[in-house]
Formats: C-alpha cells, sequence, structure tokens
C-alpha cells in the first residue's frame, strides 16, 4: 500500500519523478496503481506470496522510473570525477618534470592516447544525454563512466608508479674518491713549502 501511495504521489505529472515517465506510461502505471490499491482492499485474505507478486507487477513500471531519477542526481557527479581524472593524468603525461621525466615518451604517450579517448566519449555522449528526454533510458550512465574512470586510472598508474633509475655504480664510486685525491693534493705542497703549521697543532711547545 505505501508502494501505490508513494509512486502515484511521485510519479504524476509535476511530480518528483514525473519528468521521469513518458506520459503514455504514465497514464497506464496510474491505471496500474488504482487496480492494486482495489484488489488491496477486496481481496480476502491474501497471501505473502500474492501480494509480493502484485508489486513486482507494478515494479515493472516503477523501477525503471526511480533509477532514470537516481542516475539523473548523480550524474553530474560522475562527469566531474571523470573529468578531472582525465585532466591529472593528462596533465602528468604532457609536463611530466622531475617527478616523471625517466618515463619514456612512448609510455606518456599512450597515457595521453588513453585521456584523449576518455575525453572525447565523454563529450560525445554527454551531447547525445542533453538532446534526450528525461523519460528514456539515459545514453551516459554512471556505471560507464565510473568503469572508464577506474580503468583510465589503473592504466595510467601502472605507468606512472615505473622507479627512477639508480645513479650508475662507477660515477658514484668516482664521486667518492674524488675529495680524497683533493686532500692529498692540496696538502703537500703546503708542507713542501715549509708553510707555518697552525697554531696550537698537538705536539707543538707554545712558549
Amino acid at each position: 500500500e505505501g508502494y501505490i501511495f508513494n509512486m502515484r504521489d511521485k510519479c504524476a505529472e509535476g511530480g518528483e519523478y514525473g519528468e521521469y515517465i513518458a506520459s503514455a506510461d504514465r497514464d497506464g502505471f496510474m491505471s496500474q496503481l488504482t487496480s492494486a490499491e482495489d484488489w488491496l482492499y477486496d481481496k480476502e485474505n491474501p497471501t505473502k506470496v500474492m501480494y509480493v507478486d502484485k508489486l513486482d507487477e507494478l515494479k515493472k513500471i516503477g523501477e525503471p522510473v526511480l533509477w532514470r531519477y537516481k542516475e539523473s542526481g548523480i550524474r553530474a557527479e560522475w562527469v566531474s570525477a571523470l573529468s578531472g581524472t582525465i585532466s591529472n593524468y593528462k596533465s602528468a603525461a604532457s609536463d611530466p618534470g622531475e617527478k616523471y621525466g625517466h618515463i619514456s615518451p612512448d609510455k606518456l604517450s599512450k597515457i595521453m592516447k588513453e585521456c584523449d579517448t576518455a575525453s572525447k566519449w565523454l563529450e560525445e555522449t554527454q551531447a547525445k544525454q542533453a538532446a534526450m528526454a528525461k523519460s528514456e533510458k539515459p545514453a551516459l550512465l554512471c556505471a560507464d563512466m565510473e568503469k572508464k574512470n577506474k580503468e583510465l586510472a589503473k592504466m595510467s598508474d601502472e605507468i606512472l608508479k615505473e622507479p627512477k633509475p639508480a645513479p650508475p655504480k662507477e660515477e658514484k664510486e668516482e664521486k667518492e674518491e674524488a675529495p680524497k685525491e683533493d686532500a692529498k693534493t692540496n696538502g703537500t705542497p703546503k708542507e713542501a713549502e715549509g708553510e707555518e703549521p697552525a697554531k696550537n697543532s698537538p705536539g707543538m711547545d707554545v712558549d
């Protein structure tokens, strides 16, 4: 009974779900709701199974209406989320800087290509959706945007997580040895030239 009253009110023209059901479907659904209400009052000792069957009949029309309503309510959030993901990864691939500069251009180009593909799909599907009535099955589904969002992020992260290569071992050893050689060459001339040792050095007699 609660379902009947709720859907009758919300699916009415001007109701909360009114835009999400076509006029022809609304008339038929309202008639169904009235028949179900009459059945509730007229049927003697209906079983639970009979109640469930009657409710399922109503939901065949009512649930798609509710689904379209919910889709419309969260669509903008998913458009924003997917657009943000595309923008972030495209920015990282086009301007890698020091953080991603070690990744090969071919791999970064792959990210750029996938971002462009997702962006084109979103733009085209948004245009289709804008031309449709709210009572029609949506062209731009939140589930599709969520899937593309996850796929793009997974593919891009696999590339961008590539660690920076460690510096060559030989270069590291040369850098460590260089200061020792400098210390030797810097100390020898001073002693050879007989320069005065620093004051207060260990072993000096200071009178």
